[in-house]
């Protein structure tokens, strides 16, 4: 089948928050001397979870408010962002998906308000992607493929006629679980993750492979 659209995830893969949040997280743990539980937050990248990562503080020192922490965490978070920009190749696979004609979108569990948010902090409009699906959009998100079938949905088009960009383990699972052939760009935080042996290609960075490649690979596995 011919390719039709590209879908990125947003977190880590367009813009890697992933590696800023984690900074922030080691920060705040820092501070408080208690040993940050990466293993466990590793687990809840590209997806919401009721595990909270602010719990073995409150647990360590009883006098912190999770409030006050979410505060501080976000404050760290801000200005870890101050400087960072778009991952590499992301603007030249949008650019060559462009010239071939092709639909671009976003599927993320991140909310719209955030997505919107940091697309323009790395410089990024929005009328570059003919949709952005997001957690507001759906009952389940990632590992679920609700996500991706909506935007399957939205374009009218089979699975096999897109590529879905991912740079995480739950992210990668979703785009698997609905089909989709699923090119994986781990960054630092997710690299070391366990990937579902189904993923179609895996590349360390965009610039390793132009998208007119990355189509023709994924159509010798069809």
């Amino acid at each position: 089948m011919k390719t039709k659209a590209i879908i990125f995830d947003f977190d880590g893969l367009i813009f890697d928050t992933e590696t800023c949040e984690l900074k922030s997280f080691e920060q705040l743990y820092e501070k408080y001397g208690v040993p940050f539980p990466r293993e466990e937050w590793l687990k809840i990248v590209g997806t919401f979870s009721s595990y909270d990562p602010y719990e073995t503080l409150t647990m360590a020192h009883s006098q912190l408010k999770k409030n006050d922490l979410i505060a501080e965490r976000e404050a760290l978070f801000e200005k870890i962002v101050e400087g960072e920009t778009v991952r590499e190749g992301v603007k030249e696979y949008i650019e060559s998906a462009k010239e071939l004609g092709l639909k671009v979108a976003i599927a993320s569990s991140s909310s719209r308000k955030w997505i919107v948010k940091y697309l323009g902090v790395i410089g990024l409009d929005t009328s570059l992607f003919d949709v952005i699906c997001t957690s507001d959009d759906v009952k389940n998100v990632k590992p679920d493929p609700e996500l991706y079938e909506k935007v399957l949905s939205h374009f009218s088009i089979e699975p096999d006629e897109a590529i879905v960009f991912e740079d995480s383990a739950n992210g990668s699972l979703a785009a698997i679980r609905a089909n989709i052939p699923c090119v994986i760009v781990p960054n630092e935080v997710t690299k070391g993750l366990i990937f579902d042996e189904r993923v179609a290609l895996r590349l360390n960075s965009k610039k390793d492979m132009g998208l007119d490649g990355v189509i023709e690979f994924i159509s010798t596995r069809q």
